[in-house]
């Protein structure tokens, strides 16, 4: 005997499709055969590449109990005679008027006719079919799926357009901040999915070929993109790195194309990329896309033309407002350098601190850059000291305390004369910054909160790090002498809650410094 045709050589493994997610059908019904029957009569049903998925119930109270932990039943087929005779028009009336789900496609089946017409259950009750069980043969059984699921399909891809139309209106009230930005992009991606591409899971990437904040997706050619949208899968990447099996190779060969705007569709998967003439790219990524017509891929080319324009317009707003920021640092560097404490520490460590202290009180991100900057100019006033005095390490006289002081404070009517946001800050924050908690201050004896929030976060942030700081006079202080300054003066010079979150986060603050620190 021939041991050569025992066995046959194995075959090479192929690549499975993979396989589109069901569509999730409530078979509601008492009689056990019913649900057998159904099952065998579907086993093979898909819409547009979607297979079914079956789940059974054999009563209201069960039906209720599964819609009630799942939100994904695309349709079910509901008897309507079980525990009671109207068992199942209870339970249709409860999902859309308790469950409030108006998705799921309901079709309702009896083998007693008798007991529930058909035309006032069609008319009472919102449902899609009523069928008698005898009448519901193999073909209409086909029928009624097709019509009910695409209605699903349909209505689903509705909602997801209203909740990224929703997404597009809340983010246009800010459309000039990075994160609302984000949102927008995030809007009109998911409007975009779901009425061209039919599929949940996207995301959409820009190169980040510069500093950049986001979430990275690095290539075997260490190319990097950063995720600035997504949907189903990628709703909440938003930090994450990107795990997604993609065709980095295809992406290379999209980047290596001499038009601006390139797409493929490989394995049922979208690509496109659009290429700035700044040289930025963005990547618009959609799993298991079906066949897009013409129409279609130009809407998708479209968004990536238009939405990466609008976002390179918002970081090159960004740009100039980081290099507006600097300039302001080094003119609060300039101011800083006429003081009789005249060090080499940064106003742009005092200005984190306050910002930092801001945050701590309830203020928000903008708000608190916004005193960053303010805090940088308000002693714009020294600059009319003169600069003997200024730098004077000798023992100053009252009149000479009370020049330098008056000086500083005319800085208020210096920064008045501006209407924009950070100059009246700063004024505000230039009149008040020697005031003091208990009324002692300087210039008008102002207490308590009548004196400006910004100006009590800058008094206690500035003279924590003026105590912490070398001066010519005497060697940098340790945290304990700082703190212990703090807490001495509490309800004195500072306002109480002010330094209580001070103190309470004096390792954050520290940490500050340590970004910042003083120029040798």
């Amino acid at each position: 005997m021939n041991d050569d045709f025992l066995f046959s050589e194995d075959e090479p493994e192929v690549d499975q499709p993979e396989q589109a997610a069901p569509f999730q059908i409530l078979i509601v019904d008492d009689d056990e055969e019913i649900h057998t029957i159904t099952k065998m009569a579907l086993s093979d049903f898909k819409l547009d590449g979607h297979p079914l998925s079956f789940n059974s119930a054999y009563s209201g109270s069960e039906a209720k109990k599964v819609l009630r932990e799942r939100d994904d039943i695309a349709m079910t087929l509901l008897d309507v005679v079980m525990e009671t005779d109207h068992a199942g028009l209870e339970v249709a009336r409860w999902i859309r008027q308790d469950l409030k789900n108006k998705l799921i496609r309901i079709v309702l089946r009896t083998g007693q006719p008798g007991q529930a017409p058909e035309e006032d259950v069609i008319a009472r009750y919102d449902i899609d079919d009523y069928k008698e069980k005898t009448e519901l043969t193999y073909r209409k059984l086909v029928t009624l799926m097709y019509s009910c699921l695409r209605a699903y399909r349909d209505l689903n891809a509705i909602e997801r357009n209203k909740r990224g139309l929703e997404k597009v209106i809340n983010a246009s009230a800010e459309v000039f901040t990075a994160q609302s930005m984000q949102g927008l992009c995030q809007g009109i991606l998911e409007q975009l999915v779901a009425l061209i591409t039919h599929s949940d899971d996207a995301l959409y990437c820009r190169s980040a070929n510069d500093k950049t904040e986001g979430l990275t997706a690095t290539n075997e050619g260490n190319s990097k993109f950063e995720i600035i949208g997504g949907t189903g899968d990628y709703e909440k990447s938003a930090g994450k790195p990107v795990e997604e099996n993609i065709d980095w190779e295809l992406i290379q060969q999209l980047q290596s194309s001499a038009n601006h705007v390139e797409f493929r569709i490989h394995n049922n998967n979208y690509y496109g990329l659009y290429k700035t003439q700044g040289e930025r790219q963005y990547l618009l990524f959609i799993k298991g896309v079906r066949e897009l017509s013409e129409l279609d891929q130009n809407l998708l080319g479209l968004f990536v033309n238009n939405s990466s324009i609008a976002i390179d317009n918002l970081h090159s707003r960004d740009s100039e407002r980081e290099a507006q920021r600097e300039l302001l640092y080094s003119v609060g560097e300039a101011i800083e350098k006429r003081s009789i404490e005249h060090t080499s520490h940064l106003v742009k460590r005092s200005a984190e601190m306050a910002g930092y202290l801001a945050i701590l009180t309830g203020a928000s991100v903008t708000t608190a850059e916004k005193l960053k900057q303010a805090a940088s100019v308000y002693d714009i006033g020294k600059v009319s000291v003169q600069m003997e005095l200024a730098q004077s390490a000798d023992a100053l006289s009252i009149h000479d305390y009370e020049e330098i002081m008056q000086k500083v404070i005319k800085g208020h009517d210096y920064l008045n004369q501006t209407d924009t946001e950070i100059a009246q800050l700063a004024a505000k924050i230039a009149q008040d910054i020697h005031e003091r908690w208990d009324g002692s201050g300087f210039p008008n004896q102002k207490h308590g909160a009548d004196i400006d929030l910004y100006a009590r976060i800058l008094s206690i942030t500035s003279q924590y790090d003026a105590i912490r700081s070398e001066r010519s006079y005497r060697e940098a202080q340790p945290v304990t002498a700082a703190s212990d300054y703090i807490l001495q003066h509490n309800g004195r010079f500072f306002d109480p809650e002010l330094a209580g979150l001070m103190l309470d986060n004096l390792d954050a603050i520290e940490k500050i410094r340590q970004r910042f620190p003083d120029k040798q």
